[in-house]
């Protein structure tokens, strides 16, 4: 990622807000939908058409990233943690907000490294940094760095995890497993091309969908809950990356990819990107089941990552 100069302009020592902030302003590149950015005391957007749509995501030190993980990783994966959210709802991009929680011992060149990273992913994304906030811990009571980003969004029919149908058929997007183990847990894909032409090639046939953050297991879940159906997923057609298993898939978080249903009579072939089909949409109680190569099924249903875990 190339680096902004106008981020270099001050001294690497004591963090300092207003000067964050007046490099976050003067790096802004004024995107069409909005009419006041960073520097303001709110950020002001057009109106959408559409309805709007918002979500929230958290990335902590010590639970979403190591302790001396870059800081331009932190601010990339940040970023596309929140982002994943819109993919899964189908929504194009409309703005973000963070805000940083920084202990006392980060400089004042790291701390600007770190925005730095978070507008320019933001950018790259075409859903700008519009607005957030900064605090220093105290450093009695410091424990690492903690972001918060809220992403805004739009969608004519935002995709929900509740419409999967019995007979259903089921995909993912991409392989799964060992993001913590491989890295690649700090540059998630964010698929929100994807999920918009999903959405523009499949129509009313995209039934349901989510992000995988959490595990296969555990994300297949929530789509079954909220529908009121089982996913049946059958063990040999699970996409894995090189090195792990379907367990891995089924357990590990931050793969980012996403699970969807089709309607059984949908045309997939159209679509301009691979997608793996995995699995059906039964009727029964609400589980998560994985079938083996001797049609033996495993309840994977409470299995995944769990938060503070």
């Amino acid at each position: 990622m190339a680096r902004n100069d106008r981020f270099d302009q001050f001294s690497p020592d004591t963090v300092r807000e207003d000067e964050i902030l007046r490099a976050i302003t003067s790096a802004s590149v004024g995107p069409s939908g909005v009419q006041v950015g960073p520097g303001d005391d709110a950020a002001v957007l057009h109106p959408v058409e559409l309805p709007l749509v918002v979500s929230v995501d958290q990335c902590i030190e010590g639970l979403h990233f190591l302790p001396g993980t870059p800081l331009r990783d932190v601010g990339v994966k940040a970023v596309r943690r929140a982002a994943g959210d819109l993919a899964a709802m189908a929504a194009s991009p409309v703005g973000l907000v963070a805000t940083a929680l920084l202990p006392s011992s980060l400089t004042h060149h790291e701390a600007l490294v770190l925005y730095e990273a978070i507008q320019c992913e933001a950018e790259r994304l075409d859903c700008p940094l519009v607005g957030g906030d900064t605090c220093i811990q105290q450093r009695e009571t410091a424990s690492g760095i903690h972001l918060t980003v809220t992403v805004l969004g739009s969608s004519a029919q935002p995709v929900l995890r509740s419409g999967a149908k019995v007979g259903d058929r089921i995909f993912v997007t991409g392989p799964l497993g060992g993001s913590f183990a491989s890295g690649r847990h700090l540059f998630p894909p964010v698929r929100i091309s994807e999920a918009l032409q999903l959405r523009s090639c499949l129509g009313d046939d995209l039934h349901a969908m989510i992000d995988i953050s959490d595990g296969l297991g555990k994300d297949a879940m929530a789509v079954a809950s909220s529908s009121g159906v089982r996913l049946v997923l059958h063990e040999g057609l699970i996409p894995c990356h090189a090195g792990s298993t379907w367990e891995d898939a089924i357990k590990d978080g931050e793969d980012h990819e996403l699970l969807f249903t089709l309607s059984p009579s949908t045309d997939w072939s159209t679509l301009p990107f691979q997608v793996f089909e995995i699995g059906k949409v039964t009727d029964g109680q609400p589980a998560v089941m994985v079938s083996d190569a001797e049609g033996l099924q495993i309840d994977v249903s409470r299995q995944g990552w769990t938060h503070g875990s």
